[in-house]
């Protein structure tokens, strides 16, 4: 007669497998949780800090001009200014 040989629930390949995609799917899902909650408070912490109001005057700033002049926003003041903030790389 044959020994039999006990097997424990669970320690087949299709169930190491299972436990190890299930391990994956939470370790992905728990970083992700963990990147939307520093994006929240990093956005808690140095956001805006108001929305703009109508009519209130705007910030003045200094930009260098392509020929190597500059011009601040005071100095249009009057006048209509259409900003444009392209980014190139």
């Amino acid at each position: 007669m044959a020994k039999r040989q006990l097997k424990r629930p669970g320690s087949s390949a299709k169930d190491k497998q299972r436990a190890r995609s299930q391990w994956i799917t939470w370790t992905v899902f728990g970083g992700l949780a963990v990147v939307v909650v520093a994006f929240l408070l990093y956005l808690s912490f140095f956001g805006q800090s108001g929305p703009a109001k109508v009519s209130a005057t705007a910030p003045d700033f200094n930009l260098k001009l392509l020929n190597g002049n500059s011009v601040t926003l005071s100095s249009l003041r009057g006048r209509a200014v259409l900003i444009n903030f392209w980014a190139s790389t």
